[in-house]
């Protein structure tokens, strides 16, 4: 009798972890969910991409923006790779130059020109655009030094809406302008021209990039040009029609 209760405790001893062991699991994958990074929980957004057209290319630099952090990528094929601005820092920190990166977005239909809601580094860690669209430079931000780049023109730079908002030169750097100012200079900005530019902007290691303030062929042939899409400057304060707002008259 005791050799056969022993059996029966045993057997229901073995059930009953045969039956608990899976519950485990899930304990394994909460915590892996609690040790995903930012950039990976971004992967897996509120809107599904995979409809979009996927591209892949080799990195060949950042697009560093004049006041901090980057709006994309440039391809070693001349493409370039926008990005939303408030998704320029996670860039940053997901790939490098040389890495051969998954893209998927929208194809511009005759520039170079990638709209990216997705990157995916060669490690696997994957962004994904939150379609939060943030200032790219707010009020309080310090201006940063002048910085004056000279070099060949490498190709024109782009912007979100396809309109050439400056240059990038052969050895990396970028210089800014407002695309009415690029429309007004377009004869100096060809590739392969030399250009010279005066202006505030940022040096270090995603690259350097200035909002010109002065540009032109040659040191001596720089002209004066307007900074980023500011307004043409009214009435100077003193003068009659410093107070008055147009239209209202």
């Amino acid at each position: 009798m005791r050799t056969l209760l022993f059996s029966a405790v045993s057997f229901f001893v073995a059930s009953t972890v045969a039956v608990a062991a899976p519950a485990s699991k899930p304990a394994a994958s909460a915590s892996f969910a609690a040790h995903q990074t930012v950039t990976e929980k971004q992967a897996t957004g509120l809107y599904d991409l995979s409809g979009l057209p996927k591209f892949t290319g080799k990195v060949a630099q950042f697009l560093p923006a004049p006041h901090g952090g980057v709006l994309g990528v440039v391809l070693t094929d001349g493409t370039q790779v926008l990005v939303s601005p408030d998704q320029g820092h996670t860039v940053a920190g997901l790939i490098k130059p040389g890495d051969t990166v998954s893209i998927q977005g929208l194809k511009a239909r005759s520039l170079p020109l990638i709209r990216a809601f997705s990157l995916t580094s060669p490690r696997g860690r994957s962004m994904q655009d939150s379609f939060i669209v943030m200032p790219q430079q707010s009020p309080e931000m310090i201006t940063g030094p002048d910085l004056v780049l000279h070099g060949d023109i490498w190709m024109p730079l782009y912007d979100l809406s396809g309109q050439v908002s400056g240059v990038i030169l052969k050895d990396h750097t970028v210089i800014y302008l407002a695309p009415r100012e690029a429309t007004r200079l377009a004869a100096w900005l060809k590739a392969g021209q030399s250009i010279y530019a005066v202006g505030t902007g940022t040096s270090g290691e995603l690259g350097i990039a200035i909002d010109a303030r002065e540009i032109g062929p040659t040191a001596a042939q720089m002209v004066g040009v307007a900074v980023g899409n500011a307004p043409a400057p009214g009435p100077a304060p003193g003068s009659a029609g410093y107070d008055i707002i147009p239209g209202s008259e």
